[in-house]
């Protein structure tokens, strides 16, 4: 492995540890292509982390996409992770397309405005986490993926990122932002203001439980479309049902959904994993 790709390993290890456990059950062929992919994702998500002003954040995120489309810049190749992605996306011939739209995506990230409805907040979701798992499935699989494939990974992008924004309602308030959409919160006649508290009422909490049963909804149509599907690509779904994990959590009666969620330990992560792995073997061979 390169010295860009042993960079972008360590770097999705320490900021998605459920993704670099994912492909230590790919082939090793697809290993650097899959952790260039997620290092890029991971890089991007980081943009309103690194900054203090939407600015900023626009032309970091600019270059990124000018980088990605292939305009020339003079640093690109002492960046590791663009490196990596621009190797991957001409070694595996991956569409530029997804990755653009992931960061444009993105740019909702650097500001404070909420998001609108539930349909939003799906599209958000599957421009940046099922389009992920839509390119992962074509490192793995080596071939452009046919309905089955893009409806599951439609439906796990948007399971994955829509619980990961359920566990983070405490950081997102500390970062002035609302992910939970407006038309859920006037579902439930609850103001935006609610979230930004330390405990949940009942209004919060019927929040909270219907964003659930939606990433749960989700989650049940990618296991149902998974099916008989190529046993080549379900590395890339791992990641995704590592979210039962946070559902088990939620269920507890000391769960606070305002208050910081640290996650699962990793060797619960990495046992979770293992089983899913044998769980989807035995699904895709149905």
């Amino acid at each position: 492995m390169s010295q860009a790709y042993a960079y972008c390993s360590d770097f999705v290890k320490r900021f998605s540890y459920e993704r670099y456990l994912s492909t230590l059950y790919a082939p090793i062929t697809a290993r650097p292509g899959l952790i260039a992919l997620y290092a890029f994702a991971c890089e991007i998500s980081r943009v309103r982390e690194l900054v203090n002003e939407p600015m900023p954040g626009e032309i970091r995120l600019q270059w990124w996409h000018d980088a990605v489309s292939g305009k020339d810049h003079g640093d690109v190749q002492h960046n590791p992770v663009a490196q990596a992605i621009l190797e991957t996306v001409t070694h595996f011939k991956l569409p530029r397309e997804p990755l653009l739209n992931l960061i444009e995506a993105r740019r909702f990230d650097l500001y404070s405005d909420p998001m609108p409805t539930l349909n939003d907040l799906e599209g958000y979701c599957g421009e940046t986490s099922s389009a992920l798992i839509l390119l992962a499935s074509m490192i793995l699989s080596g071939k452009p993926s046919d309905r089955q494939v893009s409806d599951a990974c439609g439906h796990g992008g948007v399971a994955y990122a829509m619980s990961g924004l359920m566990q983070t309602l405490a950081w997102q308030a500390s970062r002035h932002q609302q992910f939970v959409p407006n038309d859920v919160l006037a579902h439930h006649n609850v103001m935006a203001s609610a979230l930004q508290g330390k405990t949940s009422d009942d209004g919060v909490w019927a929040v909270f439980e219907e964003m659930i049963d939606h990433a749960k909804a989700h989650l049940d149509s990618c296991e149902h479309a998974l099916k008989g599907i190529d046993l080549s690509v379900l590395p890339a779904f791992l990641p995704v049902f590592q979210v039962e994990l946070f559902f088990n959590e939620a269920d507890k009666d000391s769960f606070e959904p305002l208050q910081v969620c640290g996650g699962a330990p990793h060797i619960w992560r990495m046992w979770h994993m293992w089983r899913t792995s044998r769980r989807l073997k035995k699904l895709a061979r149905s």
